[in-house]
């Protein structure tokens, strides 16, 4: 059975339990009621709802992960315990930071992410003709063939680390510039911008939201598996960023995050209001997420929703 996200976006809610099951209410009004087994994940993002310490035990006994937003930006999150954490595989993952399966873990999700721009390109291609489509099929050239670039590097571990990071950085110049030429004008999308730029275009202010929640995913699945989040290959750790799930999102975010976005493009006009996204655009983006990470694909001969793989 697929398992539900619950996202609470509004303000004056309540989210509360009876038995095993939560309820939503607002007022007295009881706007739903979700059997915990069905639910995998809650998201709180607003400063306007309460949810009672009986909900929060619920969904730890049940392994449901709570996070804990502002603005579309991940503040925090409450997820159970992991007992028996697999210390041996997080001091092989120390161990394996500088030698040469560091640098094959890090060109593996460099090479992954261009990879999947330049498939992302040539579909978009296919429905657009003449000097548009020659453009996208152009940057998804470019893009693959820096990709296969990536395979001729040699040196050092950080020397090695560093080419790929700067090749990565002008396939998505290419990549970005290639989705801004496709889009609406009105979007006012000219190049790709983080949360710390301070976007004001919905495009970039939507990639952000979804792409916090791709992380804060990415990051759930490695503490279930007993990888340690913090120490990564490509991104460089940090207390600050959990750079293995970084690492580990980065070939996720194009035919998830992206096509979702993409998506819902003619509906963006009303999507922001004061540079931040407004409850029901957060809903709409978030459904089209769920509807991206529900797609089957084969993967090593097996079948899967994406979320699966």
């Amino acid at each position: 059975m697929r398992r539900k996200r619950i996202s609470i976006t509004g303000y004056g809610l309540f989210m509360g339990i009876t038995g095993e099951r939560f309820i939503i209410k607002k007022g007295k009004e009881v706007l739903r009621e979700i059997p915990a087994f069905e639910v995998s994940q809650v998201i709180l993002d607003t400063g306007g709802a309460t949810i009672s310490s009986a909900a929060m035990r619920l969904m730890l006994k049940h392994g449901i992960e709570l996070l804990i937003m502002r603005g579309g930006r991940l503040l925090g999150k409450l997820s159970p315990v992991r007992r028996g954490s697999n210390i041996h595989l997080k001091l092989a993952q120390y161990e394996a930071q500088n030698s040469p399966v560091g640098v094959k873990l890090a060109r593996a999700f460099a090479m992954g992410k261009l990879r999947n721009q330049s498939d992302m390109l040539r579909s978009l291609a296919k429905n657009r003709s003449g000097e548009e489509r020659k453009s996208l099929n152009n940057a998804a050239r470019d893009i693959k063939s820096i990709m296969w670039s990536m395979n001729e590097i040699d040196g050092s571990p950080e020397v090695v680390k560093g080419k790929i990071i700067r090749m990565e950085a002008e396939a998505g110049r290419i990549y970005w510039s290639a989705i801004a030429s496709i889009l609406p004008s009105w979007v006012s999308f000219d190049r790709r911008r983080q949360r710390f730029d301070e976007p004001e275009d919905p495009f970039n202010i939507s990639l952000n939201y979804l792409y916090s929640i791709l992380l804060s995913e990415a990051w759930f699945i490695l503490e279930t598996t007993g990888f340690e989040p913090f120490i990564g290959f490509l991104h460089v750790p940090s207390n600050r960023r959990a750079a293995l799930a970084a690492d580990f999102m980065e070939e996720f975010r194009q035919p998830v995050v992206d096509r979702a976005v993409l998506s819902l493009v003619k509906e963006m006009r009303d999507f922001v209001e004061n540079k931040k996204l407004r409850p029901e655009a957060r809903k709409k983006l978030l459904d089209a997420y769920e509807k991206r990470m529900n797609v089957k694909v084969t993967f090593k001969s097996r079948y899967l929703p994406i979320r699966g793989h």
